[in-house]
């Protein structure tokens, strides 16, 4: 329990971390898009935290049943989940914008967004694959890891828009 609380206090301290770093040395745009995702999965880590340290409390007091405990464990676990869809979106946005300023629109200024979401999408499925046993129609069949995937193809779909100037990322 100790070791989840650290790795999600990290990532409260590397989402603000960027946070203060991107304003510094803002892109021309896709600032405001990256702001809004990055501050609701500050949102979503705190409560990720939050719901942990309740949990481990309540289980080392005994107040709690253990069905209950469960069902916290996998708010917690949606939570985190989310907050981690909500970071690299705006990774891939941020990361998109800054090469387009720097490089201009370069066919592999899409590249980024595509091969950084695609790497995600890959160590996703081989963590569902090690958590499901192998069973990987069970971990494709997610509820929760669909509905992600599906909004960081949104995203990726957003960029790639952008890319052609068909919708612009503000």
């Amino acid at each position: 329990m100790l070791k989840i609380g650290l790795s999600l206090t990290t990532m409260i301290a590397a989402v603000l971390t960027i946070l203060a770093l991107v304003w510094q040395v803002r892109p021309s745009s896709g600032i405001v898009s990256a702001t809004f995702l990055l501050m609701l999965s500050f949102i979503f880590f705190v409560n990720s935290v939050s719901t942990n340290s309740k949990v481990h409390y309540e289980a080392r007091a005994g107040n709690m049943p253990e069905e209950q405990i469960n069902r916290f464990v996998t708010f917690a676990e949606y939570s985190f989940g989310f907050g981690f869809t909500l970071v690299i979106t705006a990774f891939s946005i941020l990361g998109y914008k800054y090469l387009l300023d720097f490089v201009g629109r370069e066919l592999y200024v899409l590249f980024l967004p595509i091969v950084f979401l695609l790497t995600a999408w890959v160590i996703i499925f081989i963590y569902n694959c090690i958590n499901y046993s192998g069973k990987v129609l069970k971990g494709l069949r997610s509820l929760k890891r669909n509905l992600w995937t599906l909004l960081e193809i949104v995203c990726l779909l957003l960029i790639i828009f952008d890319y052609f100037e068909i919708i612009l990322i503000p």
